[in-house]
């Protein structure tokens, strides 16, 4: 595939929701990991938004989701292969735009497959005083204050603008802007320790 495919299956796996290693979407899409990172910074310049969580279990991801899927199953792929043989077989003028269409099936299916496999949404049942606070400025797209327990235990006070809420590896994350770091920032929710 060329650039731009390569930039739009891209966003495609990253629209499912889920939160993907530099290296997974580098086999994904079989180039360097270098060429990914040229990708999110093109695509951001069209103003596709790609975050990234760091840490080992970090990766690329989006918080806006930009379209829906169609569900494309096994056998339809297999029909279409099977197709492909034929036309094939037949000498089929315009096999080459065929095989193309039979590359964007193929990738579709992929994305619907890998589809919230690890992150999804959450909604906050139970919630204590600090997860209600982080709700109603979600809500009501204001700014908090907090203080942030980092994971030696060193204390900082952030005010943060939340933008998702989300669960990765069965841990709630809040996403925001961070005025600190000038930047997105990823929040685990039982580090948040207060909210003023």
């Amino acid at each position: 595939m060329g650039k731009l495919s390569n930039m739009m299956f891209m966003i495609d796996l990253l629209n499912t929701g889920n939160i993907y290693s530099i290296r997974e979407l580098s086999e994904k899409l079989g180039v360097t990991e270098r060429m990914i990172r040229y990708y999110k910074d093109e695509i951001a310049k069209n103003g596709i938004y790609i975050e990234s969580f760091k840490g080992p279990n970090g990766g690329y991801f989006m918080i806006d989701k930009l379209k829906n899927y169609t569900n494309i199953n096994k056998y339809d792929i297999q029909l279409l292969e099977y197709s492909y043989e034929i036309l094939k077989n037949n000498n089929f003028q315009f096999l080459d735009k065929f095989s193309d269409f039979v590359t964007k099936v193929k990738n579709m299916n992929n994305i619907y497959d890998d589809k919230s496999k690890f992150i999804s949404n959450i909604d906050l049942n139970d919630k204590n005083s600090i997860e209600r606070a982080i709700v109603d400025a979600l809500k009501k797209s204001e700014k908090i204050d907090i203080i942030y327990s980092d994971m030696d235990g060193n204390k900082s006070r952030r005010t943060i603008h939340p933008l998702q809420l989300f669960k990765y590896k069965d841990i709630n994350y809040v996403t925001a802007y961070c005025e600190l770091r000038n930047d997105i920032r990823h929040f685990e929710i039982d580090r948040i320790v207060d909210v003023k």
